[in-house]
């Protein structure tokens, strides 16, 4: 391949991505039925028919903002507990990285995400994030299990679900700014949670929370 070649492959990539992040933006801050084409374009500073040349259609554009956000997501998510470390150390990482931050953008645009969920496609993509989310959770609780630090009360798939379910649930309670509801209460609750279903001791220390990203 030739350096004019890998040149413009990289432009186009930076501008796709342009147009991927304003289109975040606007969803994220105005919902759906502001982001469509044309809002996009003005946001992102390039033309229709450069927007158009990617995403033919708004609900293309839905579909492969979609498909990037939730792999930057998740890419975030997993690289927030390496395997290297103690079980517990990694099921207490994978929590926290799953709930939503100060900033409540990944809250946010998730639940925009999940409205859009009765469109087929997206509903499908929807599937096969949660079921992205699930190996990382199983395998840190069956190595806690197998180390003898981890007395599980109930099957792994069910704390596994258990886990996703409240990560979902904080999103939607944050982002609502619901009565009583913050992060770190949610902490609280999700460490208590962990330790009755897996069998940790309170005598086992908690990791202390990571400084937010977005």
């Amino acid at each position: 391949m030739s350096g004019s070649t890998r040149g413009n492959e990289a432009l186009r990539a930076a501008q796709r991505e342009k147009i991927l992040r304003a289109a975040e933006t606007l969803l994220v801050t105005h919902g759906v039925e502001r982001s469509r084409l044309r809002d996009v374009s003005e946001a992102a500073g390039v033309s229709i028919g450069t927007v158009q040349h990617y995403f033919d259609t708004r609900d293309r554009l839905i579909a492969e903002l979609f498909e990037w956000s939730s792999e930057r997501r998740l890419e975030a998510w997993t690289a927030a507990a390496p395997k290297s470390g103690d079980p517990w150390s990694r099921v207490v990482a994978l929590l926290y990285a799953s709930l939503p931050d100060p900033l409540l953008w990944r809250s946010r645009i998730w639940i925009e995400f999940c409205a859009m969920a009765r469109d087929a496609e997206l509903r499908g993509k929807l599937d096969r994030h949660y079921d992205a989310w699930r190996p990382p959770f199983r395998e840190a609780i069956e190595a806690g299990i197998a180390a003898g630090v981890f007395r599980i009360v109930m099957p792994v798939s069910d704390i596994v679900d258990l886990f996703i379910i409240f990560g979902d649930g904080a999103s939607v309670g944050i982002s609502l700014a619901a009565p009583g509801i913050d992060g770190e209460m949610l902490r609280r609750l999700l460490i208590e949670m962990a330790r009755v279903t897996l069998g940790v001791g309170a005598d086992v220390p908690t990791p202390s929370p990571p400084a937010p990203t977005r």
